[in-house]
């Protein structure tokens, strides 16, 4: 390539000459990318080597598609800690044999420099705009690296040092990296699955195509045959033709009978599940009508313990003690204590303060005439309970 190339420079005189590549001209463009896992892992896991294929198949495409014919080699290392690749480009279809023309950074500085200089600016001002530029274009090429490679494989584009981020900040970074490559793949295998089904589609339709290029060449037959024998093939093509549209109205009857048919199944299931859903809102109402009258007749069963002795407050332990079981497993299986132990506890207290002035005998006599009156309030009626 050296040997074939060549460059032509202006002489003192004005003429033009051709000189050959100098030694000191880069002439190979090379690249290397390299893997997160460490080595030994890649080639003692195989999940991990699954991992880091994928990642290679990524770069190789990725390669390919900037630079084409012009990628001569790629090679894989794996004496160093992490496994990587080196990619050697040639400037095959250049003459000056520049290998700087390959990397669109430079090319962008180049470009800049140029546009500055026939600006006014003088040297050093165009090569600074230059050099912003090619940082700039360097900044861009790595973004596309990162999104046509790293991010299919679920790699971020910097690394935890560089944005100062902390482990639990990084470790979700990386979580949602593997997340947006998942997704990627999900969505590229969607796709290629999409693109085989059009395939076979255009595939049918060009048999289909065939089939009925083969028609129309016997048609075309058939014509000519008519020509010659006239009224009998007219007869013959017109039975055909009526056959064909019988069938044809015949197939667009039963699509309709299947579609008319269908409609009803899915409109009969969803009067079906209506009606369900109202038997289940009844049958919720009642079972919740039941349960409230049931927690509202324990309520005043305890309530009517108070007078009648069967409710009484503990002060060793600092609760209230229930002697009828019936009554304290009604309690427990509906978990309403805690609601009932200050209002217990209240009317508890005020019985012992009033019965201080009552005269002995009348604190049970009391007792017992409150417990009768209350104990009709813990039978449920029709319309509720009797207050």
């Amino acid at each position: 390539m050296v040997a074939a190339g060549g460059v032509e420079v202006a002489l003192k005189n004005g003429r033009k000459a051709r000189r050959g590549i100098r030694k000191d001209r880069h002439t190979l463009m090379t690249a290397v990318s390299s893997h997160p896992l460490p080595t030994d892992l890649v080639n003692s896991k195989p999940e991990a080597r699954v991992e880091y294929e994928r990642w290679r198949d990524h770069n190789l495409a990725w390669l390919k598609r900037r630079f084409g014919d012009k990628l001569v080699s790629v090679i894989e290392h794996w004496g160093e800690k992490h496994p990587h690749m080196h990619a050697y480009v040639l400037p095959l279809d250049d003459r000056t044999c520049s290998a700087r023309q390959l990397n669109p950074a430079w090319q962008a500085k180049e470009e800049t420099v140029e546009a500055a200089r026939a600006e006014g600016h003088d040297n050093k001002a165009a090569l600074k705009l230059g050099n912003a530029a090619y940082r700039a274009k360097a900044r861009d090429l790595q973004d596309h690296y990162y999104e046509h490679v790293s991010l299919a494989c679920g790699l971020t584009r910097t690394g935890p040092k560089r944005e100062r981020l902390s482990r639990q900040q990084w470790k979700a970074r990386k979580d949602q990296a593997r997340r947006d490559a998942k997704l990627q793949t999900d969505i590229a295998t969607r796709v290629e699955r999409i693109i085989d089904a059009e395939d076979a589609l255009e595939q049918s339709a060009a048999q289909k195509a065939e089939e009925l290029a083969e028609k129309l060449a016997l048609v075309d037959q058939a014509q000519r045959e008519a020509e010659e024998a006239k009224r009998r093939t007219t007869k013959h093509a017109r039975q055909v033709v009526d056959a064909a549209k019988q069938d044809a109205r015949q197939l667009q009857q039963k699509v309709r009978e299947e579609l008319a048919a269908q409609s009803a199944q899915m409109e009969a299931a969803k009067a079906d599940m209506k009606q369900q859903e109202l038997a289940f809102e009844l049958e919720k109402r009642r079972v919740v009508k039941r349960v409230v009258l049931d927690v509202a007749g324990t309520t005043v069963r305890v309530l009517v313990g108070v007078f009648s002795g069967a409710v009484r407050f503990n002060p060793e332990r600092s609760s209230i003690e229930i002697s009828d079981r019936a009554l304290a497993k009604s309690v427990d299986d509906y978990g309403i204590m805690s609601y009932l132990e200050k209002p217990v506890s209240a009317i508890i207290s005020a019985w012992h303060k009033l019965s201080a002035f009552l005269p002995r005998a009348d604190p049970t006599q009391l007792r017992s005439d409150l417990s009768d009156e209350l104990k009709s309030a813990s039978v449920p009626l029709d319309q509720g309970y009797e207050p």
